[in-house]
């Protein structure tokens, strides 16, 4: 092997020896799990569910979830993201490298699997193990060319800067703001626990009392104390960790790569972070899992390490259709699988003009193709594939089948008649026999020839109110009728209430409901008490119920409306004068009175909730 004197001609050339790190020569062997193999590591990697946790009440929980995670570990860890673009937006992804030193793969393997637990068994966060090569691989950033401060890999162009310091105490805001920035951020965080830390940490004590010992006064004093006051809380902790955070900044244009950094480091810098750029000095690979050989290390706790663990990016979209809306903290946008989850239900709140009516029709159109829709409109503003004018004359034909729809009809057509409900039913019971089945057109056939006070006169009410039967079809089928007379109102309200649960729980797929006006409903006991049915019990059907109402208060006229409220998991909260009642489902007080937009504008904004997570959201037509 040739020498190469040590000259001032070869200076070059020996720095650029001396600071090209080697191919990671990236391997991967299956034993169990999958477990790749680069420089002097093996690893394996696990991806963990990313959540918006910094409008989340639930976010303390969360926390403690990963501290607590951060606590069990015993080998070393890398956590990674990376983005992924869908649509015009920017995703982040997030993996936890799991590693040991591989200078015994049995014991390097057996150290793993003992960690792998940590991070899969939590009921508050959900990690599962990656076994896809591609996907691994492109964690690593191998075969780069490098100038003195950014790098070029494939088409894009890089820089990295290392945390030196940092006084942020927000709680997962840094990941909203980097979401928000629109370009791409992704971070490398290196956690190492620190074996025998009471020994580690008394060298450090007597070191920083000694330096304080000749400093008795000044500003470096006053860093001295300040470190101590450190050192003696972190002495009281059960685990720590050096930890090392390297942030790359990427754009597919070296220009762009100036500004996107300049930004980006007086944005986090505003936020409490300290940080340097890197020089890269020709480097050819940088392996994520040798982060901590090339930064500076920061001694945390594990609580301290979950308040900026980078789990709190907006989860990807997947199969998500259109979306609602823009999330306006984080500019990205909003969707809503609806047949997800522990209920399918949606309350909608919000004063007339607040833009709720346009989004309810709105949101129904996004599931145009895959639900069929039923819905009961006192007030006339939605269209439909079928829209029945209760009474007009016109009124659903169908089969009386058993269930609510079966009791409910007697106590209906009683009230209309004025015949007993006993006598009602008997009818039905004779249509069954004879017929094998009771349509209610012939139900009402009868009703019309009863015999009330010995002679034979045909129920005029009834006959006004039932004249032309209507067969029930299409996807998307309106109930209207006149809402003024408070008796009818109840009375045909139940009727499609009944009718629109008998259909859609013989129906086969996903099926909305939709109550519009929900207050001229709800207030009645008999009324909430059928909808609350309704909202506890949907789902094993596969219904949707969506409450469509003016303000959140309305929900507690009586104990059956509110337990619609808490069965319901969506919330969109509109414009109201009223702020929320602090017992409300949320875990934040909301004032909605400031939300803007509505029906004077093209454009409306809400709350959107779904149970402790809030968003505000800005709804337009093109979203």
């Amino acid at each position: 092997m040739a020498m190469l004197k040590f000259e001032p001609g070869n200076i070059y050339s020996l720095r650029k020896l001396y600071f090209k790190s080697s191919e990671s020569d990236l391997k991967f062997v299956r034993n169990g799990e999958l477990y790749g193999i680069s420089g002097k590591f093996i690893f394996t990697v696990l991806e963990i569910e990313n959540k918006e946790l910094y409008t989340d009440s639930a976010k303390g929980i969360q926390m403690m979830t990963i501290a607590r995670m951060l606590d069990k570990i015993t080998c070393n860890v890398t956590v990674q993201t990376k983005a992924e673009k869908i649509g015009d937006a920017f995703y982040y992804r997030t993996f936890i490298l799991l590693k040991s030193n591989r200078s015994s793969f049995n014991h390097a393997v057996d150290i793993i699997r003992e960690n792998i637990p940590s991070f899969t068994s939590g009921s508050s966060s959900k990690a599962w193990l990656v076994d896809d090569e591609n996907l691994i691989s492109s964690l690593f950033y191998n075969r780069v060319s490098t100038n003195s401060n950014y790098f070029k890999k494939d088409e894009l162009y890089g820089t990295y800067f290392d945390v030196l310091d940092t006084e942020y105490s927000s709680d997962f805001l840094y990941q909203s703001i980097i979401e928000r920035l629109g370009f791409v951020i992704e971070l490398n965080m290196e956690l190492e626990p620190i074996r025998e830390k009471d020994i580690f940490l008394r060298r450090l004590m007597a070191s920083r009392k000694a330096e304080l010992s000749y400093t008795k006064s000044g500003h470096f004093a006053s860093l001295l104390k300040k470190q101590i006051s450190s050192l003696e809380y972190l002495g009281k902790q059960d685990k720590l960790c050096n930890v090392f955070m390297r942030f790359s900044v990427l754009s597919e244009h070296p220009a762009h790569l100036r500004e996107y950094s300049d930004r980006f480091r007086k944005t986090m810098e505003s936020t409490g972070f300290k940080m340097r750029g890197f020089h890269f000095f020709n480097r050819a690979s940088f392996n994520p899992l040798e982060t901590a050989t090339q930064s500076k290390k920061y001694m945390m706790d594990p609580e301290a390490i979950s308040s900026i663990f980078p789990c709190g990016f907006t989860t990807m979209p997947r199969n998500s259709g259109e979306p609602l809306g823009i999330n306006l903290i984080t500019g990205k946008k909003a969707y809503l699988n609806l047949f997800h989850g522990s209920s399918y239900n949606v309350a909608i709140t919000g004063e007339t003009g607040s833009g709720k009516s346009y989004f309810t029709d709105m949101l129904l159109d996004k599931f145009r193709d895959s639900s069929s829709v039923f819905i009961i409109d006192p007030l006339k503003e939605y269209s439909g594939n079928q829209i029945i004018e209760l009474g007009s004359g016109e009124y659903p034909d169908f089969t009386i089948g058993a269930g609510l729809i079966r009791n409910i009809i007697p106590e209906i057509m009683g009230n209309i008649s004025e015949i007993p409900p006993g006598k009602i039913r008997q009818m039905m019971e004779t249509l069954e026999k004879s017929h094998n089945n009771i349509i209610f057109s012939e139900l009402i056939s009868e009703i019309m020839k009863y015999d009330k006070g010995g002679s034979v006169n045909e129920n005029f009410l009834t006959r006004k109110l039932f004249k032309i039967p209507v067969k029930v079809y299409g996807s998307r089928c309106v109930f209207r009728f006149d809402y003024g007379d408070t008796r009818f109102r109840e009375l045909f309200f139940r009727l499609a209430l009944s009718l629109t649960i008998s259909l859609a729980e013989n129906r086969d797929g996903n099926k909305i409901v939709v109550i519009d006006e929900s207050h001229l409903f709800i207030k009645e006991t008999k009324n909430a008490e059928m909808i609350d049915m309704l909202a506890r019990n949907g789902r094993h059907n596969k219904i949707s119920l969506i409450t469509v109402t003016q303000n959140v208060n309305d929900y507690y006229f009586n104990s059956y409306a509110e337990s619609i409220l808490r069965n319901s998991i969506y919330y969109f909260i509109f414009r109201q004068h009223e702020k929320i009642k602090d017992k409300l489902f949320l875990g934040y007080t909301i004032d909605p009175v400031s939300l803007a937009g509505g029906s004077n504008f093209n454009y409306s904004e809400c709350f959107y909730s779904t149970g402790t997570l809030i968003r505000k959201l800005k709804i337009s037509e093109n979203k």
